[in-house]
């Protein structure tokens, strides 16, 4: 998982490049793992993606908890 200090950064199995760092909400966001809100300050993880199709990157704000899936397929796919 990504600190404050550390970054991760890697491929996902699909081969998109994927960048996960920890964030501060400054707004309400919808959290794409649990489709539950993440609040006003608090701690998250903020998600980039570029596809390997070279489609247009994306970012998504995920609750920490929701984030770890992403965080271990990062693993696996370095492995």
């Amino acid at each position: 998982m990504p600190t404050r200090r550390r970054p991760v950064r890697g491929r996902d199995l699909g081969g998109d490049r994927v960048e996960l760092e920890v964030s501060v909400a400054r707004k309400l966001y919808t959290c794409p793992g649990c489709r539950a809100s993440i609040e006003i300050g608090a701690e998250h993880v903020f998600l980039r993606r570029s596809p390997a199709d070279g489609s247009q990157s994306y970012h998504q704000h995920w609750h920490t908890a929701c984030a770890r899936p992403i965080a271990r397929e990062l693993d696996l796919a370095r492995g």
